[in-house]
């Protein structure tokens, strides 16, 4: 996804790291690029596996399963980004939407997984995984991609690209934290992670919520900002 709306020496560079399996990471993109419709944004995505930023794996076979087909997708835009680094935004799109807009692969994932112990919850997401290859191919086929770009789903050689760019996150020489996705970077300032919406505003709330985001990442004393309240699931077409 690159949107330029509005030209000029203030339009604002926005990075987003993004892995297709997020629901969170989808609404947020989709926020972006509302904002960039309303405010003179130039928004870009890298891909990065969710696995580089949760730590090391657990032992049970469900999770092990899972953390085998979980990269799948996001290998997938590592190898178009080899091959024509433009594509990586409208394929991103392409595959997200495919997992997390109503009829997707993950809709109602979160309601459906709720109260199920953390095993459980592991083997729902890897079976659905099982069944990626299928939307990751219309996906190719909708930006006329290759469609042997899908074998790079069961490539462990695209990892090595997934951590650049998980390491390319700016940090200003300090560590980078374990922790999920959304990330962006504004203006090649040190990447933050969210924000996490549960829906993406539209229009000039778009460009409000923006102006308040932007606001804040670019003030150095500013840490973090989180509801006291249970996480609802995500609603990517709310």
């Amino acid at each position: 996804m690159t949107n330029r709306t509005h030209g000029g020496a203030d339009e604002q560079e926005v990075t987003l790291w993004v892995d297709p399996v997020c629901a969170w990471t989808w609404i947020t993109c989709k926020w972006l690029r509302a904002a960039a419709s309303v405010r003179p944004l130039k928004v870009s995505v890298r891909p990065t596996g969710l696995g580089y930023f949760q730590g090391p794996a657990a032992s049970d076979e469900e999770h092990a399963r899972f953390r085998e087909l979980a990269p799948g997708p996001v290998r997938v835009l590592a190898a178009a980004a080899a091959r024509e680094p433009g594509a990586v935004g409208p394929l991103y799109e392409a595959v997200a939407r495919r997992f997390h807009e109503p009829g997707g692969l993950y809709d109602g994932l979160h309601e459906r997984v709720r109260g199920l112990s953390h095993r459980e919850k592991r083997e729902v997401q890897a079976t659905l995984l099982e069944r990626a290859r299928t939307v990751v191919g219309e996906a190719l086929a909708e930006c006329a991609l290759p469609a042997e770009l899908a074998a790079a789903m069961e490539s462990p050689r695209w990892d090595d690209d997934l951590r650049a760019a998980h390491d390319s996150v700016p940090r200003d020489g300090r560590e980078l934290e374990v922790i999920g996705v959304p990330v962006i970077s504004v203006g090649g300032g040190v990447g933050v992670f969210g924000p996490v919406l549960r829906s993406a505003p539209a229009g000039e709330r778009a460009g409000v919520l923006w102006d308040a985001f932007s606001a804040l990442v670019a003030e150095d004393a500013f840490l973090e900002l989180r509801r006291v309240t249970p996480r609802p699931a995500p609603a990517p077409a709310g």
